[in-house]
């Protein structure tokens, strides 16, 4: 906010006439970004809400509203300053009130559209400095950007602090002696005037039909003028026009306007005389004038165009429509348009509450409606198309977020181990329709955070797809490691996994696939197969096969180990990766879980020894299947009532199956740990070999096949076993003499903990 300072001793306001009209928008676009010791704002008795509104705008600054009767010992404190805003017939009886509550040596500006009639009524004043305002816009403006304030000549003290104020704002600030405004008046004001009432008169009695006839066959131009001539019928507006007409010599004005309609007349009796009088009038106008003035009026007829059209357009695809009365853009009305005419809408109100806690009675937010506990039906409201402004998508975007109810959740997300809770805070909060966000927990385990956000959700999302969205989102800026390896010799090569597709092999395969592409050169394809062996038996053409092989929910996996330990195919393991892994219960259509207690439950070995405690908790019957994705293609085939549990946000993909509960999973998160094998030779020698990650990997039968051999001087062992009795060896001692039975892997990167990862950029 830019600071003017006032001239010295000014350090208080009043502003009469602050309720509406000119009076509320000068307090609400110039006064009250001023700095204010104290500020008062006066209007009827009638205008006490209004007056509360208003004085929102000054912030922290100490405000009084009410009538000068109310607020007049208020007025007795020096440093005032009055602006007086009233109806014409009221300045006289208003000022004078004004004189008798302020001190003697407290400024008065005057708001009016004759500076000659405004100095009249301050002569009533004569020892006080005051200046008359006529700002040349009308109160649908929102800001003082390109306005022209005109000023009369200041009597007494100087105001050069209220030119520096509006200025400093983009206003245009112009001086001018009484009777030179007054002459310009003539033509800006009554001149006008006269010519768009003789025009609407005119429509009026034409004896056509307004409404079916007229404004059903309008013409750009025509609506134009005709919605600028109907605006002057306003009641309100009587009394203003009345007074205008008086004051700047309307007589003067409606006497060369009757000339000037007799001149066209008269040239209108043939073709070339018009075309005359035409182009005398044109020559008047300067080039660059004449451009400027049309270019305006242009713009002018698009945007009177541009509502209707705006309106029509969110009709035809259905949306959403907000809108607030004409000058109260503090109403807000959202809803459908079930009707829409040329002169008026028929919309159905969807929001319903107060400001901060509304609810949208539309798609998700019917729920969320009943989740907050509000009551409410959608009802049908006609409004006049001009008694209403329509607000872009972004407007109604923050409207909404100003206006709506929020649902609370705590979600957990899974980071890496070196991302912070707070840098989890900050990328939830910057997202879409969250409010406040609060970081209630976060531990780490075995190479990964869980952070716990108490997240406000916005009362018209869909909270669980929200959920969703949000961890996409944290997904994206800290981004999982690609994994590490000894560097790939073969340029391109087929990187295999068990299948089908949308298991965490595959996610595996596609974060290590990332990690070689971007490192240089390499050509990956990604390929599913049907089994370990197939995994193991497709490196022999030179490519590359993913295994799971740990996960610190449930040790060893026995399948692939065991798969390792039968297969005759020559293997080494060169690489690693980490995966997160998160498990939701599915369903085949939008149950409770309670009906489904006993029901079988289908899934990977690995997946159903992860949730052993909600299998339990519910009765189900396990029914192991090859993977995730074929839990949710049985799923989908189940004579009766069944279960799937899958990777969080399989739905996306499967859109035939429902969430029936979120992170299933025994531990808050896992990591299950892949390792990246190829023939011999498909890997070359680490080029760093002072790396302490590097390690060896041997898996066994079992503990004793290998016990001789760990743990003989000085170095680093690790021994993960599964409920067979299956071991891996993670050593960094040479392996030699190796017994019969046991699969050396040879040597990998290999840390018990995640990688330390960054944020990815943008």
């Amino acid at each position: 906010m830019t600071q003017t300072a006032q001239p010295g001793g000014v350090t208080r306001l009043l502003v009469v006439g602050a309720a509406a009209g000119m009076g509320r928008w000068l307090s609400d676009h110039l006064f009250a970004e001023l700095p204010w010791q104290r500020v008062v704002l006066v209007d009827t008795a009638a205008s006490t809400q209004l007056l509360e509104s208003a004085a929102t705008a000054y912030g922290a600054t100490p405000v009084v509203i009410g009538t000068l009767d109310e607020v007049g010992a208020e007025l007795a404190e020096p440093g005032f300053i009055a602006c007086i805003a009233v109806p014409d017939g009221a300045a006289l009886e208003v000022l004078g009130e004004v004189d008798e509550l302020l001190p003697a040596d407290a400024p008065v500006i005057m708001v009016g559209a004759s500076f000659s009639w405004a100095l009249g009524v301050l002569d009533a004043v004569p020892a006080r400095t005051a200046v008359v305002l006529h700002p040349l816009m009308d109160t649908a403006a929102r800001s003082l950007d390109g306005q022209t304030v005109c000023a009369s000549e200041v009597r007494g003290g100087s105001t050069g602090w209220l030119a520096e104020a509006i200025t400093s704002r983009g206003g245009i600030y112009t001086v001018l002696p009484a009777a030179r405004h007054d002459r310009i008046m003539t033509y800006v004001l009554a001149l006008t005037q006269q010519a768009l009432l003789g025009f609407v008169t005119a429509i009026a009695d034409s004896g056509l039909d307004l409404t079916d006839e007229l404004w059903a066959a309008r013409t750009p131009l025509f609506e134009a003028l005709l919605g600028l001539a109907v605006s002057l019928l306003e009641e309100n507006q009587e009394l203003s026009l009345a007074h205008i007409q008086a004051s700047v010599d309307g007589a003067v004005a409606a006497t060369e306007l009757t000339a000037a309609v007799a001149s066209i007349s008269a040239a209108a009796e043939s073709r070339d005389g018009l075309v005359t009088r035409i182009a005398a009038t044109r020559d008047r106008f300067s080039g660059a004038l004449f451009d400027t003035v049309r270019n305006t009026a242009v713009a002018t007829l698009t945007a009177g165009q541009s509502k209707r059209a705006a309106l029509a357009r969110v009709r035809r695809l259905g949306g959403l429509v907000g809108l607030h009365p004409t000058g109260r853009p503090d109403k807000l009305r959202v809803g459908r348009l079930v009707d829409l005419t040329p002169v008026h809408l028929v919309l159905e109100e969807l929001l319903i509450g107060p400001s901060g806690s509304a609810v949208l009675l539309d798609g998700p937010g019917v729920r969320n409606a009943a989740r907050l506990g509000r009551r409410g039906k959608p009802v049908r409201t006609r409004f006049g198309i001009g008694h209403v402004e329509v607000l872009a998508d972004a407007e109604l975007e923050v409207a909404l977020d100003r206006w709506l109810g929020h649902v609370l959740r705590d979600i957990r997300f899974l980071v890496p181990e070196s991302v912070a809770g707070d840098g989890v805070k900050s990328v939830v909060g910057e997202q879409r329709g969250i409010a406040k966000v609060v970081l209630i927990s976060e531990a780490v385990r075995t190479g990964q955070r869980a952070v716990v956000i108490r997240t406000a959700i916005r009362a018209d999302l869909d909270v669980d797809e929200t959920i969703e969205r949000l961890r996409r989102a944290v997904e994206v800026a800290y981004a999982w490691p690609h994994g590490v390896a000894r560097p790939v010799r073969a340029r391109g090569l087929a990187l295999r996994y068990l299948g089908p597709p949308g298991t965490f092999s595959e996610n595996a395969a596609r974060q290590f696939a990332v990690g070689l592409t971007g490192s240089g050169g390499h050509d990956v394809r990604i390929e599913p197969v049907e089994s370990f062996d197939a995994v193991l038996a497709a490196t022999r053409d030179g490519g590359l096969g993913v295994l799971p092989i740990t996960s610190s929910a449930s040790g060893l996996v026995t399948r692939s180990t065991r798969a390792l330990l039968d297969s005759d195919v020559a293997v080494v393991a060169g690489g690693v990766v980490d995966v997160a892994v998160r498990f939701d219960a599915y369903a085949a259509a939008p149950v409770v879980l309670a009906e489904l207690r006993g029901a079988p439950v289908f899934s990977h070995p690995q997946a159903l020894a992860q949730c052993t405690g909600f299998v339990r908790r519910w009765g189900l019957v396990p029914q192991p299947c090859p993977s995730t994705a074929d839990a949710l293609a049985l799923l989908s085939a189940a004579d009766g009532p069944a279960i799937a549990l899958a990777s969080s946000g399989a739905e996306a993909d499967h859109p035939f199956v429902h969430v029936v509960e979120r992170e299933i999973d025994d531990l808050s998160g896992s990591i299950t740990r892949f390792v990246i094998v190829g023939q011999p030779g498909a890997f070359d020698d680490h080029r760093d070999g002072s790396d302490p990650t590097l390690r060896g990997i041997v898996l066994a039968p079992s503990v004793a096949a290998i016990a001789p051999l760990v743990g003989r001087g000085p170095g680093f062992d690790e021994l993960l076993t599964d409920a067979a009795g299956h071991c891996l060896w993670v050593t960094s001692r040479p392996l030699t003499d190796l017994p019969d039975g046991v699969r050396d892997l040879g040597v990998v990167p290999w840390s018990p903990r995640t990688p330390v990862v960054r944020p990815t950029p943008g």
